[in-house]
């Protein structure tokens, strides 16, 4: 039987190395772009699948919007891979109140209102997988409060909301990630444009002394988000070549 998969942000490039994967397996996927330049980046052999829906969804629009859209497009969900997160008042100090809206809507907020949204039809069918990303930001004293803190505020849902679901077959958990060369991100750019200077770094910061690839997670997104995942609820699971 197929699931349903909703991935929600399909065009880092973490995502993209996943959606090869995953158009060749039992899944219904329905992808989330915020505009027509990320969309462009999705290989054209992806976008002409039958089995994947391609959807215009911008996260920092009103609740009711994003609702809507849902509905519009009749999304199903049984698996959720929330993959978007950024940044915002990184020079913005002593940080408005704006910044940290725009963070924690960004980051945790309304994911948490789309993975609600779709609660209820996993309740129902007694089997969910929901899928979060972190980020090493949270123990790294160097970055963004914002940031940092909507991404801890994450990492504390996931490991509450697991218990309360667990129960019921929806196992919910997170992937924390360090150095990360995925396409079309600073640190893909950074191999190209100073491939020396990221090489230091890395030999200085990760245990493996190279930069994680995107294709170093997809494994492991596959397995956590299958069915054959039946025990790992709440993990909050670090893949990044071990910090120094």
């Amino acid at each position: 039987m197929k699931n349903n998969l909703l991935i929600v942000g399909a065009t880092s490039g973490i995502m993209i190395a996943c959606l090869e994967s995953f158009i060749n397996k039992k899944y219904k996927i329905f992808a989330t772009y915020s505009n027509k330049k990320n969309l462009s980046i999705i290989p054209d052999n992806i976008k002409k699948r039958q089995n994947i829906k391609f959807i215009k969804l911008n996260l920092m629009q009103d609740d009711k919007k994003i609702l809507n859209i849902l509905k519009k497009n009749k999304i199903k969900a049984d698996v959720i891979i929330n993959a978007v997160g950024g940044s915002f008042g990184i020079k913005d100090y002593p940080y408005s109140l704006d910044s940290w809206n725009k963070s924690l809507n960004l980051n945790i907020l309304k994911h948490i209102l789309i993975n609600n949204f779709f609660l209820r039809r996993m309740l129902n069918k007694k089997f969910g997988r929901i899928l979060f990303f972190s980020t090493q930001a949270v123990d790294d004293a160097g970055t963004s409060i914002t940031y940092s803190a909507s991404k801890a505020f994450l990492e504390n849902y996931v490991k509450k909301s697991s218990i309360l679901f667990g129960k019921h077959n929806i196992l919910i958990n997170c992937i924390k990630t360090s150095i990360i060369a995925a396409k079309n991100n600073n640190w893909y750019k950074g191999t190209v444009d100073k491939p020396n200077k990221v090489k230091q770094f890395v030999k200085k910061y990760l245990a493996v002394e190279r930069i994680g690839k995107a294709e170093d997670l997809v494994d492991f997104i596959n397995l956590v988000i299958s069915s054959k995942n039946k025990f790992m609820n709440g993990s909050i699971v670090r893949i990044d070549g071990g910090i120094k």
